[in-house]
């Protein structure tokens, strides 16, 4: 039987490989960084149910490491590719050189870049101690912490700003999917550990699905204050005391004011560096929005044997990302068992 080589060790590529092992298959899982987990790596609790990040990805890497079917290249990535299923050749850039790898099949599992607010300057990113990414926040509340920057002290009050890199003509116009499911989780961690501290979420539209949508309520009834609305900047009060955020409320039509003591910008996803030119050597196509283009729902691409999978294909929450590891994986071994 012949192998799979899977480009990306996050969730999704962990997921197919441990898929993969379990029933026998060789497989290769490649990382261009130097440990597995990708974006899961910098959070703690993940929502819908508060699962801890690290749980749901390191028994799995524990088996596929273990495992004599699995042979893991961190600090690597795809240099070249030559051939077609089921003989595809592929050059990978290793930290210990080149390696040539044949598989007959690959899984693209390359993930998403978490967007940079640097350019939004109106919101204050990188000019205010106190403006952080939702991924800031998510560091510290993985570490215990609920501080601002600015003076190490807890706040009493933390706003977020909704769709920031996403819906926006000026930066994607695509929304990244999850960052109302994050912000809704994040503000009502706080509500629990935090309880005197006022929350506020500033959003476009909330998007909620599915099971996500008893988080939202939940957060509502534990006085997390929602506010539709579209700001337009933050500004520092004399002495940095707080923040105010000025914005339009677009159920009115009124220009509001909101002080704050933390602002987080709930930052959406980027395609990763490099996507450009993997999609050349995979030769399959990518979307206006940059990630790869999925010919059908939801792992098929227009070349035999190269599939898709999670956020590779555009932002996905961690079960759609579990879920379509495991589709992807399924293809892979449907062609190798013919």
């Amino acid at each position: 039987m012949g192998s799979v080589l899977i480009l990306g060790g996050g969730i999704t590529g962990i997921q197919a490989a441990f898929n993969l092992s379990q029933i026998g298959i060789e497989t290769f899982l490649v990382e261009r960084e130097e440990e597995l987990g990708g974006n899961l790596n910098n959070l703690g609790s993940t929502f819908p149910d508060g699962k801890w990040a690290p749980d749901i990805f390191e028994n799995k890497v524990n088996e596929i490491t273990s495992s004599q079917k699995t042979t893991i290249l961190t600090g690597s990535e795809l240099s070249s590719l030559t051939g077609e299923s089921p003989n595809f050749k592929a050059s990978l850039k290793t930290s210990k050189g080149t390696q040539e790898v044949e598989s007959e099949s690959i899984i693209v599992a390359t993930g998403f870049k978490p967007f940079d607010p640097a350019a939004m300057k109106h919101y204050g990113f990188g000019k205010y101690e106190d403006v952080i990414t939702a991924l800031d926040l998510a560091r510290m509340i993985k570490d215990g912490k609920l501080i601002r920057i600015s003076n190490g002290k807890e706040p009493t009050s933390v706003t977020f700003i909704q769709c920031i890199g996403s819906r926006d003509l000026h930066t994607h116009t695509y929304c990244s999917y999850f960052c109302c499911m994050y912000a809704v989780h994040l503000a009502t961690v706080i509500k629990e550990r935090h309880p005197q501290c006022m929350l506020n979420i500033l959003y476009m539209d909330i998007r909620t699905p599915f099971c996500a949508e008893l988080n939202y309520e939940e957060a509502r009834r534990r006085s997390v204050k929602f506010y539709r609305s579209k700001p337009a900047r933050v500004r520092a009060n004399e002495g940095n005391k707080h923040l105010t955020i000025q914005f339009e409320d677009t159920l009115d039509g009124e220009l509001r004011f909101l002080n704050t003591e933390l602002v987080v910008l709930s930052i959406g996803a980027s395609p990763p560096d490099g996507t450009d030119s993997l999609s050349s050597s995979l030769k399959i196509d990518c979307e206006e929005s940059g990630f790869f283009k999925c010919e059908k729902a939801p792992v098929f691409t227009k070349v035999k044997g190269v599939f898709l999978a999670g956020s590779a294909s555009g932002p996905k929450d961690i079960s759609s990302c579990l879920a379509e590891g495991s589709a992807a994986a399924a293809q892979a071994a449907i062609l190798l068992k013919g």
